[in-house]
Order: structure tokens, then sequence, then C-alpha cells
């Protein structure tokens, strides 16, 4: 296949979600949330086979893109908003895609609501899927880049108390020792 037709297929998606995809962790997961979406770059492959795919995000424009890129799919789909108040009703996705949106919260509290809320519409045996900074490997704490790096302890804190577990080992890579992204993929006991 040909780049432009495989970039057809598959749009500009995280090679760390490609990855998860390539295993299958999406199979029977119908309904996919991409939080924080931007302009949609992780949903290509998700509505080119014929997932029911929904987006959020805090920037109106990107939200515009994606209502005027997909027509057929309702406006309503894709929404301007908070990961720290999701306005969808408990349990109604099946996989949620959050890639490098958790670190720009403005804190630790605001970190563990957006994963309160992310975990609250996820149905029970959803995955999650996320890709954000981290602590881990770094010389430093800090990534000026960033307003929340999560940490180890951080991590599991979050899987305890919000009843997550990991699908596999978290993977953490170092970007020229100036920033350690990782990728997290959970599932909703």
């Amino acid at each position: 296949m040909h780049y432009k037709e495989l970039n057809q297929t598959l749009g500009n998606v995280d090679i760390y979600l490609l990855d998860q995809i390539l295993k299958g962790r999406f199979e029977n997961k119908n309904r996919i949330l991409d939080a924080g979406c931007g302009e949609g770059r992780n949903l290509t492959y998700f509505n080119n086979n014929g997932h029911d795919i929904y987006g959020i995000d805090t920037n109106p424009m990107a939200i515009k893109m994606l209502q005027m890129m997909y027509k057929v799919i309702p406006k309503d789909h894709f929404l301007g908003g908070s990961l720290e108040a999701l306005p969808w009703k408990d349990e109604f996705f099946d996989a949620i895609v959050c890639s490098a949106v958790l670190h720009f919260a403005k804190d630790k509290a605001s970190f563990k609501k957006m994963m309160a809320e992310l975990t609250r519409v996820l149905k029970p045996r959803g995955v999650l899927f996320i890709r954000m900074a981290s602590t881990i490997g770094l010389p430093f704490p800090k990534d000026p880049n960033f307003s929340f790096l999560i940490s180890k302890e951080d991590i599991y804190d979050m899987q305890k108390e919000l009843d997550l577990v990991n699908v596999e080992p978290i993977k953490s890579v170092m970007v020229e020792d100036k920033r350690s992204m990782l990728v997290w993929v959970l599932e909703k006991s």
C-alpha cells in the first residue's frame, strides 16, 4: 500500500495509538471518544472502520473543523468543552483516547478531576488510552512545556482510586533528556 493510501486509511494517527489498534485493543469497542481531539488526527481510523466517533476539545475552531470534515456525523458528537466536566452520561463510551492532553492540566487537582471524568464516562471493561508527559526517567522533575507531569506515584494512586488496571506495562520514551512521554493503556474494572 502506498503511503498516501495508508494515510487516508489511518490519518495522522499517534504511532503509539496505532500500536494499540494493531494489538486489537479497540475490537468490539464501538463508541469512541477522543478527549482533547484537536482537529481529529486520531479519529480517521475509527471513522473509516465503522466506529461511532465523538470528540471534545477546548479549541472551538478545531471542533468546527471536525464538524465540517465529518458532515454525516451529528454535530453534537464534536463538542467544545473541558475534560474536567464531560457532558456525557456515566458509562457512555467503550473506549477513550486521550493523547498529549493531560499534561496541560493546571495542577494535580485538575488532572485528578480530568481522570475521574474520563473514568466516569467509560463503560466497565472499557479501554482508556493515555499518552502524556511524565517525570519517569527525567534527570530533573520539571518540563517547562507542560503544567503537569505524572509521576509513578500518581499513576499508582489513580489506578487504585479509580479502579483502573493496566492492559500492558507502561511505556516511557525519553526525548533527548528533555521530555519523557509515557503511554498508559488502562481498562476500567
